[in-house]
């Protein structure tokens, strides 16, 4: 009986793909498509007759479109474009999560992972319909619980299916012939399937990286861009206790029952989760829902799918006011974003931003500033980025001007640190603000998921929360209308335009598309408030008020008094004597002005010896943030093996002959007058093949110690030098030609006086 259900299901598979280019019941050797679970998993309902149909809800979803999604494609074509050499890897890495069946089957055989051209989404390739039925059913319900899951080792796609046609659900007393019988599946209870750890395998995700040459520069796991890591973030956070991705994105029923064959089984289930999978992109749904046979899309059921997506998206975070002020004509407005979302907001993939749009009316209706004002096409205007794609807008925690905007947002570095929006060139963030989830300490969060820019030295900046406040000069009317809305877009401005600049025809398709689409921009929160008080006709200052204000006989600008029209203070006072001038002791050492040490000369007004300052002191915990790493091969970057103390240390193993990797960070020494700088450092294994160099910068780079041909492997070993204050950069330098040859740099400091 089995055989002859899997030959029909076949013979029909075969059928359908003369009619259509995807046919959703397809069977291969270890996956049946989504068509086949309806019979049982469609018309279901909750006890107050709302649809539980599990295909109905998924089939609208990124995941059941994750490789029709034409955003996708058009990214992928550019990247492949920029780096064809690496077309293999792009394939394989990009195949694993938006066409997991492909890619798995593909392997099974030992056939070529390809998407474009003869490749999977070829509708006469072999492996067509296992790609387009995107993260379907039995791609997810076969991934084990193998120990990786929640791991290095279990992310990025690499999730395990094995050929057993196990499927693991949620449900231990379950009643599995039905499955065996029609779909050669056998059922089988396991915890992970409702675990956080599960999504991880997808969710978190990290991606080699090259130089300008297309050289890969990423060497090992650890050192790959993080490009998105929802789940490292919600492990960070008080979510991870209270909880899991599931409880969000999969809304939990009770009383459903979950199958409706055989139908005397009558069995109902509590916390049944609803296969909705709802995020935020609205855009590419809206995208999907309107280009369906463009995208060979069949699902009905975007509409409902959006709404959802617009109902999380308005409770992932709500604006507060804290407070408001209107006095002398200057407006104050206090406000905090409060996140309540178990990972940073907006997350995954960088593309995607959330600002504030704040304007201010007067009481004709009259907008007197307005911060955030987004375009029809997306763009932002003032946003640094969405002019020039080589800049990026700061984090701020006060505005005072109308081109400065708050935009949450992760911007990708490349190896020459530079703002970079191709993936394969991301090598690290210069900026990322995204609003932290509740309990999120940035003080101890793991260098993948750290704060970047600005943001990092913002007391207000925490877990769960953004401050900022808002001030406005010039204003004349007593009261005024403030409108603060929190925007979304998947798909920044800045994003869009670097796309659209290749020719590809998969580009061209997706920017018709999203031209097209009204859902480039959602509102996640919105306030309104009216204010009222002292606006006032702004007074002239002392220095162009037409009046004698100091009794002097002289007026405004003649008033030596007078630096410019704006100085509101126009007493032309005596200079006081500095104090390494006025004939007293200051600092009680029993010397006085220029015989003091301390003293620099007449004019300086610091009689005291300063104290010697660091000026760095660096231990690697959070990466090699301010630090430049170039080379043709292994290149430096952190490692937990050996640090001196800490968890981590700067790290290098076999670069190759002739290949040496830098590490190069600025400094600055000059309000000193000397320095020095001191390391440690661990060389293990080097010969006389080796290198190992230290040097400073000052117009031409100086060796403070260089190993040469000596040869070294041991422990820990500290450095000190004297630098000039004319030094601007330091360096470390390391070539290794064997493997085990290793450089080790750690507790790197700089005491300037």
């Amino acid at each position: 009986m089995k055989k002859r259900l899997l030959t029909t299901a076949l013979t029909i598979g075969a059928l359908s793909c003369l009619l259509s280019a995807e046919d959703t019941t397809f069977t291969s050797a270890h996956f049946s498509g989504s068509g086949n679970c309806t019979m049982c998993h469609n018309g279901m309902s909750d006890p107050s007759g709302n649809d539980m149909s599990i295909e109905t809800a998924w089939s609208s979803t990124m995941m059941a479109n994750a490789a029709k999604d034409p955003f996708w494609k058009a990214k992928i074509r550019t990247e492949i474009n920029r780096n064809p050499h690496l077309e293999e890897v792009l394939n394989d890495k990009c195949t694993k999560c938006h066409a997991p069946m492909a890619n798995t089957e593909a392997k099974f055989s030992g056939d070529t992972v390809k998407i474009f051209d003869d490749g999977f989404l070829n509708p006469n390739n072999t492996y067509h319909d296992t790609a387009h039925n995107g993260v379907s059913c039995t791609a997810c319900h076969q991934i084990k619980d193998n120990g990786k899951l929640g791991t290095l080792e279990g992310m990025s796609g690499n999730y395990e299916i094995d050929g057993s046609r196990t499927i693991y659900g949620q449900y231990s007393d379950v009643f599995p012939n039905p499955m065996i019988n029609n779909v050669d599946y056998t059922i089988q209870y396991s915890a992970h399937m409702d675990q956080s750890k599960m999504c991880a395998t997808c969710h978190n995700l990290k991606t080699p990286y090259v130089d300008e040459n297309g050289s890969l520069l990423s060497t090992t796991p650890e050192s790959e861009f993080p490009e998105q890591m929802p789940y490292s973030e919600w492990e960070h956070s008080n979510y991870k206790d209270t909880k899991s991705c599931q409880d969000c994105h999969m809304k939990k029923v009770d009383g459903v029952r979950i199958s409706t064959r055989p139908p005397w089984l009558d069995t109902q289930r509590d916390g049944f989760a609803q296969h909705m999978f709802v995020g935020g992109n609205k855009l590419l749904l809206d995208i999907l829902n309107q280009n369906k046979t463009a995208l060979d899309v069949t699902s009905n059921n975007f509409t409902t799918t959006i709404a959802k997506s617009d109902e999380m998206l308005k409770g992932a975070a709500s604006i507060e006011l804290l407070n408001t002020s209107l006095q002398d004509g200057t407006l104050e407005v206090t406000l905090r974003i409060n996140s309540t979302t178990g990972h940073k907001l907006p997350t995954s993939f960088p593309s995607r931003r959330a600002f504030i749009h704040l304007k201010v009316s007067d009481q004709s209706g009259n907008t007197v500033f307005e911060s955030g004002k987004v375009n029809s096409n997306g763009s932002i205007v003032g946003v640094d980025a969405d002019s020039d794609r080589s800049t990026y807008e700061p984090h701020y925690d006060l505005i005072t001007s109308a081109d400065q905007v708050q935009v949450y947002e992760s911007i990708m570095q490349n190896n020459l640190g530079e703002v970079t929006y191709t993936l394969l060139r991301g090598m690290n963030y210069l900026k990322d603000n995204r609003i932290l989830p509740a309990g999120f300490d940035k003080s101890t969060a793991h260098p993948d998921i750290k704060v970047h820019g600005n943001a990092s030295s913002d007391s207000n900046f925490v877990g769960g929360s953004d401050t900022i406040t808002y001030r406005i000069s010039g204003l004349t009317d007593t009261q005024y209308a403030i409108d603060t809305e929190l925007l979304y877009q998947t798909l920044a401005y800045s994003w869009a335009q670097d796309l659209f600049s290749d020719s590809a025809s998969e580009v061209a398709a997706f920017k018709g598309m999203f031209e097209a689409s009204s859902m480039k921009t959602s509102q996640i929160a919105s306030t309104h408030i009216t204010i009222s008080g002292s606006g006032t006709t702004p007074t002239l200052s002392e220095c162009s008020d037409g009046l004698d204000n100091d009794g002097d006989g002289l007026v405004d600008m003649e008033d030596a008094g007078c630096s410019d029209p704006n100085d509101d203070d126009e007493y032309d006072a005596p200079e006081a004597a500095k104090a390494c001038n006025d004939g007293i002791d200051n600092d009680s050492d029993g010397f006085i002005d220029m015989d003091d040490n301390g003293c620099s000369d007449i004019n300086d007004d610091d009689e005291s010896t300063p104290a010697p300052a660091v000026v760095l002191e660096e231990g690697f915990e959070n990466g090699l943030d301010n630090w430049i790493v170039t080379g043709n091969g292994s290149v430096w970057t952190t490692h937990t093996n050996d640090p001196y103390e800490g968890v981590y240390s700067a790290y290098v193993n076999r670069t190759r002959a002739d290949r040496p990797t830098y590490m190069e960070r600025e400094i600055n020494l000059a309000d000193y007058d000397q320095a020095t700088l001191s390391y440690h450092r661990r060389l293990k294994g080097l010969d006389a093949a080796d290198d190992f160099s230290a040097e400073y910068f000052d117009g031409s780079w100086h060796p403070l110690e260089q190993l040469g041909s000596n040869k070294e492997n041991g422990d820990y070993v500290a450095k000190s030098y004297s630098i000039p204050a004319t030094a601007t950069k330091i360096r470390f330098i390391c070539e290794t030609d064997a493997k085990g040859e290793k450089c080790y740099v750690d507790k790197v400091q700089i005491i300037a006086e």
